[in-house]
């Protein structure tokens, strides 16, 4: 009895010696056998995945790609069109003579704005500051007044404005002394600055500054400290919203002749020789009918020119999910991947300088042609004005006929 425990003890011994040899524990953290069917390439991985130098515990033994989320330095609303919606004409005011009230959403995108340094810029080609400013305000106290929280525009706890009011007739100068900033060069062409030149909407984004973020990810993940001075902010890291035009007849009294009317189109095309990114905010049937005098006019082919296209930015409570944030316009984000460059409609890289140049030549020899034939017409009626002794000397000579 005795001799046969020990033979099942030695055979059972036997038996566990045999597995634990042909057994192999790999690099790869699992026993893989050696009579397996596993691939020769398989076992080639984890051959080189095997360290050759011993690894510490607390260190990681994958590698990731860091890739940077640029966030959008400044969000320009061009034309009051992108910012606004129309409600109805009542000739109170004697310069848009229009009702405005500000689009679903802004008011969150602005203050998300607040919260992260991105810059605000409202931008109008033909009213002046006082104007546009006036505007705004009776647009976002039609919004704010019906006491949601979500309505409220946050306060800046720097001197950093909510917008940005920028027009032809702006006083464009670094709001910052800086050596860099001071050296910035502004074009300050006025008229002959506007839309399709992209002398205008450079010009505002050179007259604001903002703090640079660091290098990291979306939401300042992972995002490291950045010592860089206040700068003006990049054109190819904003974000140009456009809309299509008002038709108004009280709109078109201000603008007055249609050489000077600022169009969608014009304005897409300075935002593209800017080397900006574009999102073109079409306007629903359902939301144009209900307005009463004041549409808003859609450009298809302005549409096709730009980056993305949206019908709304959402509402405004930043814990909805949104389809306009300051994460989705990022670079990389929902919308693109890499950042813009400065080119024509048809996608050809532009000399921004040359551009500018272009049209400022163009005008200012357009000016000066008509002012010459208001001038040669003003020497005409007067050489063909005769005088009082002149009429009577020829009634003389009538009379003796």
């Amino acid at each position: 009895m005795c001799n046969r425990l020990l033979q099942a003890l030695l055979i059972a011994l036997l038996r566990l010696a045999l597995s634990s040899a042909a057994v192999h524990h790999n690099a790869c953290g699992f026993h893989l056998p050696l009579e397996s069917s596993y691939s020769t390439s398989n076992r080639r991985r984890c051959r080189i995945k095997t360290p050759k130098f011993p690894i510490s515990s607390s260190a990681s033994s994958s590698l990731e790609m860091v890739r940077n989320i640029d966030l959008p330095e400044a969000l320009v609303f061009y034309g009051v069109e992108s910012m606004m919606e129309p409600i109805h004409d009542n000739g109170i005011d004697d310069n848009l003579m229009v009702t405005c009230t500000l689009r679903s959403g802004i008011v969150r995108l602005l203050n998300e704005c607040n919260e992260v340094g991105t810059a605000a810029l409202l931008l109008c080609e033909e009213v002046d500051d006082e104007c546009l400013t006036r505007t705004f305000q009776q647009a976002y106290e039609r919004v704010s007044c019906s006491g949601d929280k979500w309505l409220q525009l946050q306060t800046s706890s720097g001197n950093d404005p909510a917008v940005h009011f920028r027009t032809l007739n702006s006083v464009f100068k670094s709001e910052v002394d800086d050596e860099y900033d001071n050296n910035l060069e502004f074009y300050k062409l006025g008229a002959n600055g506007r839309s399709p030149s992209p002398a205008f909407i450079l010009d505002s984004l050179r007259s604001v500054s903002i703090d640079p973020r660091g290098f990291g990810g979306s939401s300042g993940f992972g995002r490291g400290q950045w010592i860089e001075p206040r700068r003006c902010p990049m054109p190819a890291r904003t974000v140009v919203f456009i809309a299509g035009d008002w038709i108004s007849p009280g709109k078109e009294a201000v603008i007055g002749e249609e050489e000077h009317k600022s169009l969608v189109n014009d304005r897409c095309t300075a935002a593209r020789a800017a080397g900006c990114r574009i999102i073109y905010v079409e306007q629903l049937p359902q939301q144009t009918q209900q307005q009463r005098t004041t549409t808003i006019q859609d450009d298809m082919s302005t549409m096709a020119l730009c980056d993305a296209v949206i019908d709304t930015f959402g509402n405004d409570n930043p814990r909805d999910l949104q389809p306009i944030t300051l994460d989705a316009i990022s670079t990389p984000g929902d919308y693109w991947l890499n950042p813009p460059s400065p080119r024509d409609d048809l996608g050809n890289s532009v000399s921004v300088d040359e551009i500018i140049e272009l049209f400022r030549s163009k005008r200012e020899d357009s000016t000066s042609k008509s002012q010459d034939t208001s001038s040669n017409d003003a020497s005409i009626e007067e050489v063909n004005e005769m005088s009082e002794d002149e009429i009577n000397a020829i009634l003389a000579d009538l009379d003796g006929i």
